[in-house]
């Protein structure tokens, strides 16, 4: 705080206990003791709001200024990042040199670590101050878009799909990151040549794999933010708290059995969103 701000702060301050002390004094001689108390608690109240509003009125000032460069610099993230990524990819297509392909296959890692904390902060800072718009659609539709993009990075997992149509209503950017980070999960922490399973019916949706499976003692500790069951990929530790946020902001309870070594499987009880 400012010299002259804390002036201004100690002049309210004396001026607030002079008020309430010279106040209190006169009704005390002319009216008795419970207009004292009465008019003591009034201006209490009318002063104390002003004191706070002048207090917080620098936070709230800071805290926009924040978010502004947060949101600022989130979006001129995306540019470079994008730029980077398609450059890897063209030259790409035209190096042979196994040692460079290597040092271009780590940059596109790098990026996509990237991208994935960066569409991470875009999710949070949209929920946090816009409204979120619910909409109805088929969760079907969704889930196939959505295994479409992991088809590139899938490797040699293979995804099975059994969906019906399922419609429901819900903030769609949500769900869909909800769908990301789960299929992400399963393929991440997933054998050589395992499979993931994607089931939806009108009762739930169900993510299966053929992972290393989590200890039972860390299942109740998974949605934690930043923890993580295993080191053996790079990541934030974030993806599952997402998804535990929007499901209990949405009524979506959550399942999951696991075998260490064996598997997760993950259920969406979908009841509370269904049209």
């Amino acid at each position: 705080m400012k010299k002259s701000e804390t002036f201004k702060f100690i002049f309210l301050y004396l001026l607030t206990t002079s008020t309430i002390l010279i106040t209190s004094y006169i009704f005390l001689n002319i009216f008795g003791i419970f207009y004292v108390v009465v008019v003591a608690i009034v201006l209490m109240v009318i002063f104390g709001l002003m004191l706070s509003k002048f207090s917080l009125s620098k936070t709230a000032q800071t805290n926009l200024l924040l978010d502004k460069l947060l949101k600022d610099s989130l979006h001129e993230l995306n540019i470079p990042l994008s730029t980077i990524m398609a450059n890897v990819d063209m030259i790409r297509k035209r190096e042979d040199d196994e040692k460079k392909l290597k040092r271009l296959d780590r940059i596109k890692k790098a990026s996509n670590q990237l991208l994935e904390l960066y569409k991470n902060l875009d999710y949070y800072i949209k929920r946090e101050i816009q409204k979120v718009d619910y909409e109805i659609f088929n969760l079907k539709d969704l889930v196939e878009d959505r295994v479409l993009l992991f088809e590139d990075i899938k490797k040699d997992i293979k995804i099975e799909t059994n969906l019906q149509d399922v419609f429901v209503k819900a903030d769609r950017s949500g769900f869909a990151k909800v769908i990301d980070n789960l299929l992400s999960n399963a393929i991440k922490y997933n054998k050589k040549g395992g499979f993931v399973k994607i089931t939806l019916n009108e009762q739930e949706l169900t993510f299966e794999d053929s992972g290393i499976g989590i200890k039972e003692c860390e299942i109740v500790r998974i949605f934690e933010r930043y923890y993580q069951v295993s080191d053996l990929n790079q990541g934030f530790g974030i993806g599952l708290n997402i998804v535990k946020s929007f499901c209990d902001e949405n009524g979506i309870s959550i399942s999951i059995k696991s075998k260490e070594g064996v598997g997760t499987k993950i259920s969406l009880n979908l009841k509370r969103v269904l049209t």
